[in-house]
């Protein structure tokens, strides 16, 4: 099944490469899938351009059938997972405030809709409390960003941009984008939140040998958001914060762009239910959609 999966992604995605690092093969084992999977039928089923690569003619009469057999195995392995337990179960999830907020409820309501008797337990809070809690067997699975990851098991989701807030009356809130040399110059304080105390900020200015005042250090973003807000200092969240922010603050991108990388931490596989096993796979299914 695993060759009409390889299949499947190369179509979705429209390249071999794409593919192979979305489903975690190496390209060559993906390759040879499709080699596999054109020797068994006979017949060239992609094709492949300086664009990506593409269904054959041929292809394009297989493929509606290859995607009847992925549907019937999804169903069927439904009914598996119910003889072997999904049908009920618990999944316990931690989450920092953010993805809490906007990933989160639309993961668990399609998550749900495969397996309703599944519930979930959330635990929220900062980087250091989510390792914490897997490490102690509190929680199955934590989303967390390096260095957090450390020693864990992750599956990769998304690079998430950290923009810079500023009050609406500072003196850059009319610009698109900001050096930090800039923040640096117009701010008095640079307010963080514990987790990391954003450690990749931190090293962004100490590669322009620029070591910013920090009178400031909150647990919570919005606690920083409101900060900032007040004219306290200025700050970094992750974009998505800024999504509905009812604050009155301004994001702006940043010279250079400071990016971090979310995963979906656990410790052992071996020792995770069924339920979050499950979950865990429907995650990775679903990372293109997370914004």
């Amino acid at each position: 099944m695993h060759r009409l999966l390889a299949l499947q992604k190369i179509i979705t995605t429209g390249s071999f490469t794409k593919a192979a690092k979305e489903l975690g093969y190496t390209q060559s084992s993906v390759s040879q899938a499709i080699a596999s999977l054109e020797a068994e039928f006979n017949v060239q089923i992609l094709k492949r351009s300086r664009t990506g690569a593409s269904l054959t003619p041929a292809g394009q009469k297989l493929y509606p059938h290859f995607q009847n057999m992925l549907r019937q195995y999804a169903d069927t392995k439904v009914i598996a997972d119910q003889i072997n337990g999904l049908e009920t179960g618990i999944v316990k999830i931690g989450a920092i405030n953010s993805l809490s907020r906007y990933w989160l409820p639309g993961l668990i309501r399609g998550f749900e809709q495969l397996h309703p008797n599944v519930h979930f337990t959330l635990y929220q809070g900062d980087y250091d409390e989510i390792r914490e809690d897997l490490l102690s067997g509190k929680i199955d699975l934590g989303f967390l960003k390096p260095p957090y990851t450390n020693g864990l098991k992750v599956s990769p989701l998304k690079i998430e941009r950290l923009l810079a807030i500023i009050p609406e009356q500072h003196p850059l809130a009319q610009a698109k984008q900001v050096d930090l040399r800039q923040l640096y110059e117009t701010s008095n304080n640079l307010i963080l939140i514990p987790e990391g105390s954003h450690s990749s900020v931190l090293e962004a200015f100490a590669i322009l040998d620029i070591y910013p005042s920090i009178k400031d250090k909150i647990q919570d973003d919005y606690t920083v958001m409101a900060m900032v807000e007040a004219g306290l200092g200025i700050s970094f969240v992750s974009e998505l914060m800024l999504k509905n922010c009812p604050f009155k603050i301004k994001g702006l991108q940043t010279i250079p762009t400071l990016n971090h990388s979310i995963n979906l931490a656990y410790t052992d596989p071996a020792t995770l239910s069924i339920a979050s096993k499950r979950f865990l796979e429907y995650v990775a299914s679903q990372k293109a959609n997370l914004s």
